[in-house]
């Protein structure tokens, strides 16, 4: 994941009460299992846990 520092990808994600998520997040750091990043969708940073990523993608453009 370490290869997305800085850009923007779209996340299949499980969140903590089990609910699949699709979201667009600029990828801020790396470390630990854990992604930080700036979520669209929540308009603000968060916290992902690798192990709950179902599939990650580069978006080449993000409006």
């Amino acid at each position: 994941m370490e290869r997305y520092i800085g850009k923007v990808v779209q996340l299949i994600y499980i969140d903590r009460h089990r609910n699949v998520t699709i979201r667009d997040v600029r990828v801020l750091s790396v470390k630990g299992g854990r992604m930080k990043g700036y979520c669209f969708s929540a308009q603000a940073i968060r916290i992902f846990s690798q192990e709950n990523v179902v599939d990650i993608e580069l978006v080449r453009r993000h409006a």
